[in-house]
């Protein structure tokens, strides 16, 4: 009999997670306290001095040392991948590698955001989930290597980071021992097949050769991110042995790593400090130089990272979601991959905020006079006028940087255009005003990192009525706001000031200026905002596009409003290779799609998918009105919310008959019409003159009755060009033309026969409609159709419950107390005494609109714009 295993104590594993959470931080408490000693008397303004003074070409030049430090790291993915045989081309590999490691080494938690992201990528180039964690798992495994090396070396030399006490010192010691037996051990452990169980059954323990070729690379990795760190320190004048640094960097970097701090951020630079401070360095210096590190070696290739991986898994965002949805059972997997999937939009956003960092960055050197103070160097190489001019142009450059932001933001492709002249503009000014190396070299970079990316800048418009651009706008005044508030300082108390006066000391002139080049670029903003920013004029069909969608739907099938497709009054989106259609209306910054995609049922969840990224490059709200129930489940899974609009009255022909009971009326109807000798007949297109002058006559005296006007969009108006395009319904008296409809061919299997225009004089006898109802459902039926639309009773069955949304249950008040607008109450009895079968209609919109806004503009686009909705 098998011994039952014994599961550990609970509070063991309490007490675990308290050691996991207490030891970071005791370790961060103490590395903070050894610190604060040395810093006790450091000079933060010493600091920024130091800082200014390192030469901007020579930091230029170790942020790209850096870079390429960071990029080599991808070797090690790179081998490991070759062994694993993944059909994957270098340069991709590379990049991932690049992407992972820079956002692991600042944002790594426990190894979740480099883990993440790998798995992303891979899966994106068809590595599966197995093969994938197998090549995370060796790489986990192999990077500490070239650490553990460092250490033996710490440890050899004699170089132990400073403690406050023999107990820490015991303990750090302990710690670095076990990291210098990582290499022995990793040696040992990976050849043995039981404990790499992970690894793809058909692939062996990794042989001897790469795991020393591991141990090199890792060494290397290693090593040049000390000499980054080297560089860092000797241009802020803190000069120490390399070897001496190299041993202190393993043992701090082997500590901060212990930590599991991401980044090792404060006991790193904490315990090099230290150390650093022991060996007879400044406080200052090695300050500087630790920071200068930070930023190069940890924020500048994060950046870049954050820009890369963006585009990187945006380019593979079908993957991502199938990803997503098979990682759904797999806690562990999926929280690996939750952070790498906020980068897939996070690029674009770096870039603008990069755009107006670099408004910001010609405000402030414009603005401040320590900054200002390369003016007086560049007077001696440059001539007065170039440098004044440039200096007023470099402001006004600013402000349109500040504002042309929101559009990089939003993915313009006009923005993008006038962003990248007026940087090479800028990088250009910064240097005849001033020599200002630095700012030119950034506006370059900026400019580089955005054509980069050129091919996401697709955008034909965005809102700029959002909050979104609201927010940048606001940013906008708040940095001028404050550029004109340290201009206006600088100016106050100066009796004798002239602002004409020019030369290298009229720095108060110059800003007083540069308050009109302020000015004048944020008009130049605006003008931009209301004149750049147009969306394309949507054109209408014409008759031969107009045959070619009759054409389309009767090969592929319509929906239940597909013939007012025939109205010309809505726009055609061809999706899915011409295998849908959807026709859509246009009223401010809505498109709104008339009834679910015609075609192909297989083709057209991503014809909705289609239609709302064609919306967005657009700067518009895709929205479908009149969904029925059917496809709503469609439009759900894609993301729209859903409003009720009502319900559809469908009468099923195949129980039509003007025999029993359920047809008495039309019976009745029908009778009654043979004692006021009316008569009924069909007409097809195309019509005579005189046919066309009574459908007119009998048009006009209905309007001039209702005291309405001609409508469009979802309802049918008086138009020879429309009316020809169906069949028509007429009613007589002796002769004379009393009442007319136009019918809807039902197209497909999706469509329904139906009546959309139906008129009638005044004085028509009662029961005339009852009478055409009964002629044209006895028509559908003998052409075949299985269904017949008597129209929408709107708002009919909506918020009838206590627990319905908000919106719906003020339209049910409508429905109920709303009938001196509109006859809601009356168009349900009337269609219910033909006892059809109701289907309900709805409005699927993005999340976060606001409904009765949109039914307002749906209102206003049936009407024919807001001025006729308003003056009608």
């Amino acid at each position: 009999m098998q011994p039952t295993p014994v599961a550990p104590p609970a509070h063991r594993s309490s007490w675990l997670r308290v050691l996991r959470w207490l030891l970071p931080l005791a370790l961060l408490a103490t590395t903070f306290v050894l610190a604060g000693r040395e810093l006790s008397a450091f000079d933060l303004r010493s600091l920024q001095r130091t800082l200014i003074a390192i030469p901007t070409l020579y930091a230029a030049g170790v942020a790209i040392f850096a870079l390429v430090a960071v990029a080599y790291t991808g070797l090690i993915d790179l081998a490991i991948a070759r062994w694993l045989k993944f059909p994957i081309a270098t340069l991709p590999l590379l990049r991932l590698s690049f992407v992972a490691n820079a956002l692991a080494n600042t944002l790594n938690l426990s190894g979740a955001v480099g883990s993440g992201v790998r798995l992303l990528g891979l899966k994106g180039h068809g590595i599966t989930l197995r093969n994938g964690a197998a090549l995370v798992g060796l790489q986990i495994l192999s990077l500490p290597l070239g650490l553990s090396v460092l250490v033996i070396g710490a440890l050899a030399s004699g170089h132990l980071p400073a403690t406050p006490n023999h107990a820490s010192r015991v303990l750090a010691l302990l710690v670095l021992l076990a990291a210098a037996l990582y290499l022995p051990l990793y040696f040992v452990l990976t050849g043995r097949r039981k404990l790499m169980g992970w690894l793809p059954e058909e692939q062996g323990v990794p042989p001897l050769a790469l795991r020393a070729h591991l141990a090199l690379l890792s060494l290397i990795d290693w090593a040049l991110a000390a000499a980054t760190l080297w560089l860092c320190l000797y241009l802020a004048g803190a000069h120490v042995s390399p070897l001496e640094l190299l041993a202190a960097f393993g043992a701090a970097a082997t500590l901060g790593l212990v930590s599991m701090i991401p980044g090792g951020l404060g006991v790193f630079d904490g315990l090099l400090l230290l150390a650093l401070s022991a060996a007879g360095v400044p406080v200052g210096a090695a300050g500087a130089g630790l920071f200068l590190f930070r930023v190069v070696y940890y924020l500048l290739p994060m950046l870049l990272a954050l820009w890369l991986g963006a585009g990187m898994l945006a380019q593979r965002m079908p993957a991502l979601t199938r990803l997503r949805e098979r990682l759904a059972a797999h806690p562990l997997i999926e929280l690996l991959v939750v952070p790498a999937g906020y980068l897939a939009n996070f690029g674009i956003r770096v870039l603008a905020l990069l755009t107006f960092g670099a408004g910001v960055l010609l405000l402030i050197s414009a603005a401040l006079p320590s900054l200002h103070q390369r003016f007086l160097h560049a007077a001696g190489f440059i001539s007065m006028p170039v440098l004044e001019g440039s200096h007023w142009l470099s402001i006004v450059i600013g402000v349109l940087l500040l504002g042309l932001a929101r559009g990089i933001d939003g993915r313009l492709r006009v923005a993008y255009r006038a962003v990248q002249w007026l940087l090479w503009l800028a990088a250009l000014l910064v240097l005849l005003k001033g020599l200002h190396w630095g700012e030119a070299l950034f506006l370059l970079a900026v400019s580089l990192l955005l054509r980069a990316r050129r091919q996401d800048f697709s955008q034909r418009a965005v809102n700029m009525a959002s909050t979104v651009s609201l927010g940048w706008l606001l940013g906008l005044l708040l940095v001028v706001a404050v550029f004109f508030a340290v201009g206006v300082a600088d100016i106050l108390g100066q009796d004798s000031f002239d602002l004409l006066a020019t030369g290298a000391y009229a720095h108060a002139s110059r800003l007083a200026r540069g308050l009109g080049a302020a000015l004048l670029g944020l008009a130049l903003y605006l003008a931009w905002h209301a004149f750049a920013i147009r969306r394309p004029k949507l054109p209408l069909p014409d008759h031969a596009e107009l045959e070619r969608v009759r054409e389309f739907y009767t090969q592929h099938g319509g929906g239940a409003f597909a013939h007012l497709s025939f109205m010309a009054d809505k726009h055609l989106f061809w999706g899915v290779g011409q295998r849908t259609l959807i026709a859509y209306g246009n009223v401010r910054d809505r498109l709104v799609a008339l009834g679910a995609p015609s075609g192909e049922p297989a083709a057209q969840a991503q014809a909705i998918l289609d239609f709302r990224r064609y919306a967005d490059s657009q700067g518009c709200a895709p929205v479908f009105y009149e969904v029925l129930e059917p496809d709503l489940a469609r439009f759900h899974d894609l993301g729209f919310d859903l409003f009720k609009l009502g319900e559809l009255a469908l009468i099923p022909l195949a129980e039509f008959s003007l025999i029993g009971k359920r047809w008495e009326d039309l019976r009745q109807a029908v009778n009654r019409a043979a004692r006021e000798k009316l008569s009924f007949r069909m007409a097809v297109a195309p019509f005579d003159s005189a046919l066309l002058v009574a459908l007119e006559q009998v048009s006009d005296a209905w309007l001039a009755d209702k005291d309405a006007a001609e409508k469009g969009y979802s309802l049918g108006r008086f138009d020879p060009a429309y009316l020809a395009w169906g069949p028509l319904a007429l009613v007589y008296r002796e002769g004379e033309l009393i009442a007319f409809a136009n019918l809807l061919p039902g197209y497909g299997t999706q469509g329904y026969a139906g009546i959309d225009l139906m008129r009638h004089l005044p004085d028509a006898p009662r029961g005339s409609m009852d009478f055409l109802f009964a002629n044209v459902l006895g028509w559908a039926k003998e052409q075949g159709h299985a269904w017949f639309s008597l129209g929408m009773a709107p708002l009919s069955n909506v918020g009838t419950t206590p627990y319905a949304r908000l919106n719906e249950r003020l339209a049910a008040l409508a429905f109920r107390h709303g009938n001196r607008f509109y006859n809601y109450q009356g168009v349900r009895r009337y269609k219910e005494k033909f006892r059809p079968e109701w289907v309900g209609a709805y409005l699927a919109y993005p999340r976060g609109l606001w409904v009765p806004a949109l039914l307002t503009d749906i209102a206003a686009l049936v009407a024919g714009g807001y001025r006729r909705m308003l003056l009608s």
